[in-house]
């Protein structure tokens, strides 16, 4: 588990944190074995992990299917929870779906077959363009050369007019590196739309770069907890007024709206 967190988490996020740290001890401090971890929600994973972790705490003979459970949430899930909170950016999709495959693999075959299906099932981030954003950011040198070549590639290859097709390829769970979690000669490789605007010169200077480049195009968000506020938000617009830049104006008018409202730092200050 990362020791050093964001100051946005939640109480439920800094619970499930305590906890995995807690087991991963073995030591449950006092405060925490005495704390509410609340109403378990089906619909929020993180809540629904929460109430798994102290009903198995409260088991004195855990039975071998909770205890599978139990392990995939303390060596996959909450990692990657927090992995994903700390680096939240589109450019390390890729990383974060090779990350999964790499913490989930400590598994027997038989759970193989259970997980791995979900893994390829949402394995949009194993697309290639979004590796390309990966490893035109990555801190080897070859490998940044690698995606730039790629992309400049794609981009003498395009065809004005055709329809991009965006499918999730086949993932390679076997692969030892994020590079390779697919097969480049049979997958067909676009550019990415957030790398559209940056022009040749600009993107090659990625290959050159001493350290990590920093991000030369828009931040967007790898999680879908944050990708579905903004569908929201984009479909109230499209429903209230009409034009690209009405709709902007909408959508600015309201983040600055909530940006205004208090802020609780726990979900009880919200009672009356």
């Amino acid at each position: 588990m990362p020791s050093t967190l964001p100051d946005d988490l939640s109480t439920d996020q800094k619970y499930l944190h305590d906890m995995c740290n807690a087991i991963s001890v073995g030591v449950c401090p006092v405060d925490l074995s005495l704390r509410n971890p609340g109403l378990m929600n089906h619909s929020r994973w993180l809540t629904t992990g929460i109430a798994f972790y102290v009903c198995m705490c409260l088991q004195r003979t855990p039975q071998i299917n909770s205890k599978s459970l139990f392990s995939f949430i303390v060596r996959v899930y909450a990692p990657m929870w927090f992995a994903i909170k700390m680096k939240p950016s589109c450019k390390d999709g890729g990383r974060h779906v090779f990350e999964t495959i790499n913490k989930s693999r400590y598994m027997k075959k038989d759970l193989h077959r259970v997980v791995d299906p979900v893994i390829q099932r949402n394995g949009y981030f194993g697309h290639p363009e979004n590796l390309l954003l990966s490893m035109i950011t990555d801190a080897r040198p070859h490998i940044r050369e690698f995606g730039v070549r790629r992309i400049m590639k794609a981009r003498k290859e395009a065809k004005p007019g055709t329809v991009r097709v965006f499918k999730v390829p086949t993932l390679n769970f076997e692969a030892e590196d994020y590079t390779s979690m697919i097969d480049w000669r049979k997958e067909p490789i676009t550019e990415p739309p957030v790398t559209m605007k940056i022009d040749d010169e600009t993107l090659l200077r990625f290959i050159h770069e001493v350290v990590t480049p920093i991000v030369g195009f828009s931040r967007y968000s790898c999680h879908t907890q944050a990708v579905e506020r903004h569908i929201k938000l984009v479909t109230e617009a499209s429903v209230a007024v009409c034009g690209k830049e009405s709709r902007d104006g909408f959508i600015r008018v309201r983040l600055e709206s909530q940006a205004k409202i208090p802020k609780f730092e726990t979900k009880i200050q919200h009672k009356i």
